[in-house]
């Protein structure tokens, strides 16, 4: 459809490369091209100047992304109108989570959610990397950390923290760091969320800024696998508050650099929606953030 390539054209110019845009579509950089070149093929000219390192828009690929620009806003505003129901909640909502965390809580709260409204239907897709909500045609996405700029909308529903944590069998044969640059000498399990930043852990400390390359034998894309192996001793890794609260509070993994703060945790609901935001949606965003009060957070906890 003219509108998908409209909007694949304009996430080519926001990522900045092919390969980029290929990666959020989920379809490989050979094929990103090829869909490119069909597009310059259909309207008779060339949008986009590339060669293996760079790319830049030719004259004609400015107009095209303008009203490219114009026309996927105007889409949107259509289909906003038509999915819009004001008088009542009903109707689906599409949400896209992170694996562990979605597997945890936001199944349970979905299903919480259903059964006080019935006539949502809620469709969850869990993935372990964050999906394009407008090109997958999510209406909600559940995110950690610092969101890019990426014209979506995003609420806040839960303050959040990352910990640096290992297991006591571990650190009964290895000093404790005590500070991040002794991490190079531990062994360190890495969470592979995208190649950018693996093996890259970054540390604050009173405004201070500690960037520190770490390593080990052991690292997945699998957040589940790397908790399991530091709790069986095999070296230091990095968790998600929610993920490990219990296992502190039991004592089978200890806190390490606790006066070291990790990037951002913090948990969000985004969504593509400037306005007029179906009442299902609101209500439902509503339900997540006074559901988020439960989960056993450090900070709630007054014992």
């Amino acid at each position: 459809m003219i509108s998908n390539d409209f909007e694949f054209f304009i996430l080519i110019c926001q990522s900045g490369s092919i390969s980029k845009a290929a990666k959020d579509f989920d379809i490989t950089p050979a094929a990103a091209s090829k869909r490119l070149s069909n597009i310059e093929k259909n309207i008779g000219c060339q949008l986009i100047s590339r060669s293996t390192r760079s790319m830049s828009l030719t004259a004609n690929g400015k107009i095209y992304l303008e009203y490219a620009r114009k026309v996927t806003s105007t889409l949107e505003e259509m289909s906003l109108a038509l999915r819009q129901k004001t008088d009542e909640a009903e109707g689906p909502i599409r949400i896209n989570a992170p694996f562990g965390f979605g597997r945890k809580y936001i199944s349970k709260f979905v299903s919480d959610f259903i059964e006080e409204h019935p006539k949502i239907e809620c469709q969850l897709h869990l993935s372990d990397h964050p999906l394009n909500l407008i090109t997958n045609s999510f209406d909600i996405g559940i995110r950690f950390g610092s969101l890019p700029d990426s014209g979506l909308h995003a609420r806040k529903i839960a303050s959040h923290r990352r910990f640096l944590c290992g297991s006591p069998s571990y650190f009964a044969t290895k000093n404790e760091p005590t500070t991040p640059h002794e991490l190079s000498h531990h062994n360190c399990i890495v969470l592979r969320q995208n190649d950018e930043t693996y093996g890259n852990w970054h540390f604050t400390k009173e405004d201070q800024i500690y960037h520190v390359r770490v390593g080990g034998n052991l690292s997945s894309n699998d957040g589940e696998s790397v908790l399991s192996w530091a709790l069986k001793g095999h070296g230091i890794a990095i968790r998600a508050e929610w993920d490990v609260y219990h296992h502190l509070k039991q004592g089978t993994l200890k806190k390490v650099l606790s006066d070291y703060q990790l990037p951002n945790a913090d948990i969000y609901a985004v969504y593509p929606y400037k306005q007029n935001i179906p009442i299902r949606l609101r209500m439902f965003i509503d339900y997540l953030a006074e559901k988020m009060k439960i989960i056993p957070f450090e900070r709630h906890d007054k014992t």
